[in-house]
């Protein structure tokens, strides 16, 4: 479960087993089902009881093999996923391409909860691009509102100036005052340093179980009700 995406059978099926161990009062008999698994998959104080839904819990654990390549990206596995499948961008831009492995396959899933917490600690800039990239302190999104009025491939090194400041005036130019506010807020350090990923549902911008299966658990959600419509 922490390297490759189960199929929803299996993990279906393990639901089932827990379920019945919940529900039923003997292995013979079917119990009655009082709440939805939906509910009972919350988080305590969400009103749940903290039971794993297997589907989300697996994209959570696969996750943390994206965590490791932003994190390790001179590792031997970060230096060879980047050569088959992400030679000339960033790993959070990267495609499926041409006849992917199941290991990548996952990974990219796994990658849909990387881009659902994480944003990016500004340093330079140079790494993370305006209107794409995640750098605002604004959860779920972590985006701009403000339409694009620069090139889109712009990078946030553009808005900052050779004495590591921001450059208001530009700012406030192109962007709505929203986020021009928020932007001008962000500190920077007296020197130019690297940008840095933070994963954003932790103090420490650590990356951790708890929080990045319930942000899992949405996605999940958010899919499920959008079959059902």
């Amino acid at each position: 479960m922490s390297v490759f995406k189960l199929p929803l059978g299996i993990c279906d099926d393990i639901q089932k087993v827990i379920s019945r161990f919940w529900w039923s009062s003997n292995a013979e008999k079917r119990g009655i089902h009082w709440a939805r698994w939906e509910s009972l998959s919350q988080a305590k104080q969400k009103g749940g009881l903290g039971f794993r839904d297997f589907a989300s819990f697996n994209q959570a654990l696969v996750a943390k093999q994206g965590w490791r390549i932003l994190q390790f990206p001179d590792s031997m596995v970060s230096k060879i996923l980047q050569a088959r499948y992400f030679k000339n961008c960033h790993f959070l831009n990267a495609k499926l391409g041409f006849r992917p492995s199941f290991i990548w396959r996952s990974i990219l899933w796994g990658r849909e909860v990387i881009n659902r917490g994480i944003r990016w600690r500004i340093g330079r800039g140079d790494q993370v691009e305006i209107y794409r990239g995640n750098w605002m302190s604004r959860p779920l999104t972590f985006k701009l509102v403000s339409l694009p009025s620069l090139p889109i491939d712009v990078t946030v090194s553009e808005l900052i100036d050779d004495d590591n400041q921001w450059k208001v005036g530009l700012i406030y130019q192109h962007f709505v005052k929203e986020d021009a506010d928020t932007i001008t807020r962000i500190p920077l350090a007296r020197q130019p340093t690297a940008d840095q990923v933070l994963w954003h549902f932790d103090k420490k911008g650590n990356y951790n179980v708890k929080s990045r299966y319930q942000v899992a658990l949405r996605i999940t959600l958010e899919d499920s009700r959008g079959c059902s419509n």
